[in-house]
């Protein structure tokens, strides 16, 4: 038995069922069921491991329901990383091919494009000659370039120069569906082309698994204007006035601790007023979107994920909500747009590159 396999198994016997993870899930303040919340899907996963139930559709989306934001792990008394536990019943259900198609198709872009859309056309990797590179991630690659640049305009202003490593995943979507190996050869491949490079990413995903690389420095472009605005080399202007609130993004927040850089660059800018939500912080509320799998697997949920943070928003009076990943940007993004709400989404490097003319 391996490690990892004993670290699985162990875990799947140690919930005590306090019920401490049912406050703080999202899922289950959208579902209202025993199986949303952390206690529910841990005894699933037990007893299909166990082979006490089948591989049932109903078993199989509350597997990869799970948002893997982190959040029922950090109230665990138990120490359960749960994300790591429904990670490695997807590894099992992958490999006996129980992984829904829309999320298998994913995978499979990953694998034949190397990245999530399937974008053939998307520029491949090559030889990187300086030291200093941005990597700008599937989503602000292809589907929403303006993301990138914003981020690329804000680092020219600063007279940064980067090489951009565009249309690449690092593979984190492959990891979260339960597909140990194609994530793996993402991380070959990767290692090859940043070993002993300075990478800046505006998405919390892709810093998060990019540090897993060996003599890779990786850095989110929130810590990056923090140092530059200091420094004197990024002077944001006036924006229009308006009352805004950030989301804490949940691997920026959770995993990376990445949570004042993003508020200090926001309070570095001339005419906005920012109101907190109370779930903030390591507390944050996950957008709904899950590695993207959530958002494409299950677009309704994912939306009503949304539509709840949106509520806390306009509960404290925002008219603007920003962020600083690229997955709530489209999730939260879409959530407005669908409910016609007078509530603007906004990724922090589109507000900053509009304060930086």
């Amino acid at each position: 038995m391996t490690q990892q396999t004993y670290r699985f198994e162990d875990a799947l016997y140690s919930c005590n069922r306090c019920g401490l993870c049912h406050p703080c899930s999202p899922l289950m303040q959208v579902q209202n069921l025993e199986s949303s919340t952390a206690r529910g899907k841990i005894r699933l996963a037990r007893c299909y491991v166990q082979g006490e139930v089948e591989a049932s559709r109903t078993l199989i989306d509350r597997i990869y329901e799970c948002l893997l934001c982190g959040h029922c792990s950090r109230v665990c008394p138990a120490g359960i990383k749960v994300e790591e536990v429904m990670q490695s019943t997807r590894r099992t259900l992958a490999s006996s091919g129980k992984t829904p198609p829309q999320i298998r198709r994913i995978v499979s872009n990953i694998e034949l494009t190397g990245n999530i859309y399937g974008d053939a056309a998307a520029e491949k990797p090559s030889k990187i000659n300086g030291d200093l590179v941005y990597f700008p991630g599937c989503v602000s690659s292809i589907k929403h370039r303006d993301l990138a640049e914003a981020v690329l305009k804000s680092l020219s202003k600063a007279g940064l120069n980067v090489e951009v490593v565009d249309g690449v995943c690092c593979g984190a979507p492959a990891w979260a569906a339960g597909y140990n190996e194609v994530y793996e050869k993402r991380c070959e491949l990767l290692q090859g082309i940043l070993e002993g490079k300075s990478v800046i990413t505006n998405c919390p995903h892709c810093q998060y698994f990019l540090r897993r690389l060996r003599n890779v420095e990786v850095k989110h472009v929130s810590q990056i204007y923090v140092d530059l605005i200091d420094a004197g080399r990024l002077k944001p202007g006036k924006v229009q006035e308006a009352t805004v609130t950030y989301s804490d993004p949940c691997y920026l927040a959770r995993f990376l601790n990445i949570i004042d850089e993003p508020r200090r660059v926001l309070l570095s800018l001339d005419g906005l007023r920012l109101v907190e939500m109370e779930s903030r912080g390591e507390n944050t509320k996950c957008c709904g979107n899950g590695f993207e799998l959530v958002q494409n697997c299950y677009p309704e949920l994912a939306s009503k994920l949304a539509g709840n943070r949106l509520k806390d928003a306009l509960n404290i009076g925002a008219g603007v909500v920003v962020t600083s990943c690229p997955h709530c940007q489209v999730t939260l993004g879409g959530a407005a747009r669908e409910r016609n709400l007078n509530l603007e989404v906004i990724d922090l490097s589109q507000l900053l590159s509009k304060a930086c003319p």
